[in-house]
């Protein structure tokens, strides 16, 4: 079966069988601006001054104070339409968004087809991941590597459907993976799920398969990347996040040419202490032997390899008020095979202290 009629099964999959639950009639139009401004102050012992650091995605510059983020959005929404766009500039931008489109954000469109659901199409923010790039989405000022690792951005097309108050699912077709613009002549599908067992336990699912490979390129490489993760909160006090990461690619294996494999973990927990005051402390790690995600990192190992690291984070977060924070935040990064990557390779590990204030403020109206 061919990608066309996969996708044309798919699509009455999710728009005859499964048909959503109704929506409630409206006339109203509503238009929400939001802004969020994230600094920071970052610093590594012994680092580098100069550039980013390498592995992150958030208080990339080393004994400055820094940027992460300015973030302008504007969302409309109607009983058949809705759209968005988001300009952002700042260290996350520079570090890690599409050099064709560095200032959006995303860029969408969306028409109601049937019941609850949507076509949207556009520029998005990925569906991948157990964590958002962005702090403020997050319970900790710093990114895991597997986030630093995974797509930030995608464009394409999603069918969305909330069947019940249980199950939601996205259907995707993208230009590829973490691309704006193709880089070759074929699309990549994708996918999402979510399971809410109640207001406190969601597990999701997502996914991405497509080529990878350059026009130039003598092989084919098809990556298949897969995510699932646990969100919860099972007391007054504690919330946990459980994320797992795996995916292959073929054609990439070092040694052999044949398929590779890579895979990461993260575990995050954190406990509330009041309205003002929380802790967090979360575990990692990430190996991408053959490199073909994180790409080869250089090191004093004779044979190239991709990267292989865990960490441990430990975070302190104070709210003053419901649209602002100040976090405090300790972490230490180390290779699992001696490598030598941190540090101008020098150094099979690195540790780094972050001091990160933010405020998110957003006003509707309706009309």
């Amino acid at each position: 079966m061919n990608l066309s009629n996969t996708l044309f099964v798919l699509f009455c999959v999710f728009t005859g069988i499964f048909t959503g639950r109704s929506q409630e009639e409206t006339i109203e139009k509503k238009l929400t601006v939001d802004f969020y401004l994230d600094t920071y102050y970052s610093n590594v012992p012994n680092g580098s001054h100069d550039g980013f650091r390498s592995f992150t995605t958030t208080s990339n510059r080393n004994n400055q104070i820094g940027l992460n983020i300015a973030q302008l959005g504007a969302l409309y929404e109607s009983k058949d339409v809705r759209a968005s766009l988001t300009l952002h500039y700042g260290d996350i931008a520079k570090a890690t968004w599409s050099d064709d489109f560095n200032e959006v954000q995303t860029a969408t469109v969306g028409l109601r087809l049937f019941k609850t659901l949507w076509l949207d199409a556009g520029f998005f923010t990925t569906h991948i991941g157990t964590e958002s790039f962005l702090p403020k989405n997050n319970w900790t000022a710093s990114t895991a590597v597997a986030t630093f690792n995974e797509p930030f951005y995608q464009a394409g097309a999603k069918l969305s459907n909330q069947f019940n108050e249980n199950w939601y699912a996205e259907l995707w077709v993208l230009n590829g993976y973490n691309q704006f613009v193709d880089e070759n002549d074929e699309l990549s599908v994708g996918a999402l799920l979510t399971y809410a067992f109640n207001d406190r336990t969601s597990i999701t699912y997502t996914n991405i398969f497509g080529q990878e490979a350059t026009l130039d390129d003598p092989v084919s490489r098809y990556r298949t990347y897969h995510n699932a993760y646990l969100n919860t909160q099972f007391s007054e006090r504690w919330w946990l996040t459980a994320g797992f990461d795996i995916g292959s690619q073929t054609n990439s294996e070092l040694e052999t040419g044949k398929t590779a494999w890579m895979y990461n973990a993260l575990l995050t927990a954190k406990f509330q202490q009041n309205n003002k005051w929380s802790y967090t402390s979360r575990i990692e790690l990430f190996k991408d032997q053959n490199g073909f995600i994180s790409g080869i990192v250089p090191s004093q190992l004779t044979v190239d390899e991709g990267l292989s690291v865990y960490g441990i984070t430990l975070s302190t977060e104070y709210k003053p008020t419901n649209y602002s924070f100040l976090r405090f935040e300790a972490r230490r990064l180390a290779s699992t095979n001696d490598a030598q990557i941190f540090e101008q390779n020098t150094s099979t590990s690195r540790y780094e202290f972050i001091i990160n204030l933010g405020i998110v403020w957003d006003r509707s109206w309706l009309f």
